[in-house]
């Protein structure tokens, strides 16, 4: 930890002073805040396929699209004011905002949204998002047209309810940009985007610089998410420090200002920093592998999910900061329901009678689980020794995490504590987990009635209606028993109090305008 620490001291040593960064001859001087990242960015494009987390991270607060996604990942205007979908869902017409100014200073028209679709459209791009819109993972885009600077069309193959959301994917936004981001050659240089910040600088492997777009043109909504009203008030710096430890330690001496933090690093109490926590939508789960010859009995997994009061299990690995939610979707998105809250109650005597009906004789079984993300571990440890309570025997494997990875993959397990990504829609996370094991050893749910549940609202944008389905499918999944998730992974940054207006976000992005720093 020492040398780690050491390291990433040194390497923050190498950068310009603290405090203020270095300003150019036009820009009004800012305070600067340094933001920790684990690695450097891979590339400035967005949805590149050699993109990071981290590019992500960046990017999301130098470009934008059309649209964008608020904290409950409902969808919100962002450069288009408004849209009007036909009566058959295949068009989308965009009205577009007016005085919106690219980063060079050229004006934001319809001729910039669908040079940016026909870029990101050209296998040679790169752009890991293309079967979004090529009829691979959703609807074909079959034109895009312009019929005024201010309006623009999408013509689809077949109704889509996630077309919005794909546009705003974390990953692989549909970011409008100006042509500019290119040379004459068609090679790619940096994003030149509308957002509220400009991609000012790249030293690779040390640091990138992002500095305040002064005719930037806010929206007036209130700020939630990516969507609504962004101020830049500081410059901002993305340091590349590797270690965990020598990030807490650069924050503890002032080096940076802000790092994401695991729920098993934070520091302890100090006047000069604190912990800021918000819900998160990366599902942390135990997942059964339903073609095990013991696991393939219905009665088994439903008795190992009534065996442990799960509650406690999430309350004691999180240290308070998570709750129990055993839905696929998110307590914190607008689509969640007071079914999603319905989970599973220990009741003993109802194990005791589930085992003794599948004729339970006391068989191991294997719980795999890694050390490298120690909430896994953790949990593993607490299910471990409470299903052995509950007379369901259960040994521990510990492997790494590459390992596991396989396993997971494969299929390669009996129990394992596992945890997903977040997705931005509930339909991706329920397609990622309902399949056909013999086709996709990674699906962890076989039930073709729920699977024709799921596809059946492929076209269907109506909020309440998806509420329903959702619902369904987690009594399903509830009653089945592929798998039990037991809460949302916190969202946790470490600050120092010199920053003002930081906000945790599920899907774990982190928003640098509207924060001021003293």
């Amino acid at each position: 930890m020492k040398r780690a620490a050491m390291a990433g001291a040194l390497a923050i040593a190498a950068l310009p002073a603290s405090g203020w960064a270095q300003p150019s001859a036009a820009a009004p001087a800012f305070p600067e805040i340094r933001f920790a990242i684990n690695t450097d960015t891979t590339t400035s494009m967005p949805g590149n396929v050699l993109r990071n987390t981290f590019t992500d991270e960046i990017l999301a607060n130098v470009v934008e699209s059309l649209v964008a996604l608020k904290s409950d990942s409902s969808i919100a205007p962002m450069l288009a004011d408004s849209w009007d979908i036909s009566p058959d869902g295949k068009q989308y017409t965009f009205h577009l905002r007016h005085g919106v100014v690219f980063h060079n200073g050229t004006p934001f028209t319809s001729a910039d949204v669908k040079w940016s679709y026909d870029y990101f459209m050209k296998p040679q791009s790169g752009y890991v998002c293309r079967g979004n819109y090529d009829g691979h993972r959703g609807p074909k885009v079959l034109a895009v047209t312009t019929p005024d600077p201010r309006t623009v069309v999408f013509e689809l193959d077949r109704p889509s309810a996630l077309f919005l959301t794909h546009m705003t994917e974390p990953r692989c936004p549909l970011a409008i940009l100006s042509p500019a981001s290119l040379d004459k050659n068609g090679t790619w240089l940096k994003p030149v985007g509308t957002g509220p910040f400009i991609f000012s600088e790249w030293k690779q492997g040390q640091y990138v610089l992002l500095t305040p777009f002064a005719q930037y043109r806010s929206r007036t909504e209130p700020p939630s998410g990516l969507a609504g009203a962004k101020h830049p008030r500081a410059n901002v710096r993305f340091v590349a420090v590797p270690d965990e430890a020598a990030q807490v330690s650069a924050l503890m001496s002032g080096q940076i200002d802000m790092m994401h933090i695991s729920e098993n690093t934070r520091p302890p109490s100090d006047p000069h920093w604190h912990v800021i926590a918000g819900p998160g939508a990366d599902p942390a789960a135990f997942l059964m592998q339903t073609r095990d010859p013991l696991l393939a009995d219905v009665r088994i997994r439903r008795a190992i999910a009534l065996a442990v009061d799960l509650p406690g299990v999430v309350n004691a690995v999180s240290g308070g900061l998570a709750r129990y939610n055993s839905s696929l979707t998110p307590d914190a998105e607008a689509l969640y329901t007071a079914g999603d809250a319905v989970g599973y109650k220990q009741n003993l005597p109802e194990v005791k009678r589930l085992l003794a009906a599948a004729g339970y004789a006391g068989q191991t079984l294997t719980l795999e689980t890694n050390r490298r993300y120690v909430h896994m571990y953790s949990s593993a440890v607490y299910m471990q020794s409470l299903l052995s309570q509950a007379g369901i025997k259960v040994k521990l494997q510990v492997v790494e995490w590459g390992t596991q990875v396989n396993d997971f993959r494969s299929g390669h397990f009996q129990l394992m504590s596992f945890g997903y990504s977040a997705r931005i829609e509930p339909a991706l996370m329920y397609g990622d987990v309902l399949g056909d094991k013999s086709k996709n050893p990674m699906v962890q749910w076989e039930n073709p009635k729920a699977r024709a549940l799921l596809r059946s609202i492929d076209g269907v944008t109506d909020p309440a209606a998806r509420k329903q389905v959702f619902e369904q499918l987690h009594q399903m999944m509830m009653d089945d028993v592929p798998m039990i998730v037991l809460n949302d992974t916190p969202d946790l940054t470490l600050v120092s109090n010199r920053l003002q207006g930081v906000t945790t976000w599920p899907l774990g992005l982190q928003r640098f305008f509207n924060v001021t720093k003293n």
